[in-house]
């Protein structure tokens, strides 16, 4: 019997935040559902990057082509101003600097872009276990560190450190 209660508190617990996206309509749904489909995204290709699938480039091309396609000015439209609030999960800073979110969604498809040209390498170099810990840091931006010297593991790392940099400058904690 406990444990059946623990199943059921999980059970509801996680079914939060998809209820905040059930009731998301217009715009803030486009852009929730989205950003989930971007997420779905990253885990399987940090997966294949890691081996816990095997590496399949035309994938992992797909992948990063998609993430381009929804970024950029695509991304930048699905956040009108008025938009905000609940259950939308986007601060006021994305207005007050729309600039800087703009040129976010630009790196995220240039670096998208990157790792779909880059598909075909043989992936070198190594990534955090989930694409969320990717930090920009010094000398990241060169291409060294941990990501190894370009190649699919570095545009890779670039793509979740764009992301993760909008997510802390622009949306609200869960």
């Amino acid at each position: 019997m406990k444990l059946s209660l623990t199943v059921l508190a999980l059970a509801a617990a996680a079914g939060i935040p998809a209820a905040a996206h059930q009731k998301a309509t217009g715009v803030v749904k486009e852009r929730m559902e989205l950003m989930e489909r971007f997420d779905e995204l990253a885990d399987r290709i940090f997966a294949m990057m890691h081996g816990e699938l095997a590496y399949d480039p035309a994938a992992v091309r797909r992948a990063a082509e998609e993430i381009s396609e929804g970024a950029g000015p695509h991304l930048t439209s699905l956040f009108p101003e008025g938009s905000s609030g609940a259950p939308s999960e986007a601060k006021a800073a994305i207005w007050r600097d729309f600039s800087r979110f703009e040129n976010d969604a630009a790196a995220l498809a240039d670096w998208s872009r990157a790792l779909a040209a880059q598909a075909d390498r043989r992936p070198e170099g190594r990534l955090p276990k989930d694409w969320e810990d990717a930090v920009m840091g010094p000398g990241m931006m060169r291409g060294g560190g941990m990501m190894g010297n370009g190649g699919p593991v570095s545009a890779a790392w670039h793509v979740a450190a764009v992301c993760n940099a909008c997510h802390a400058a622009f949306r609200e904690e869960d």
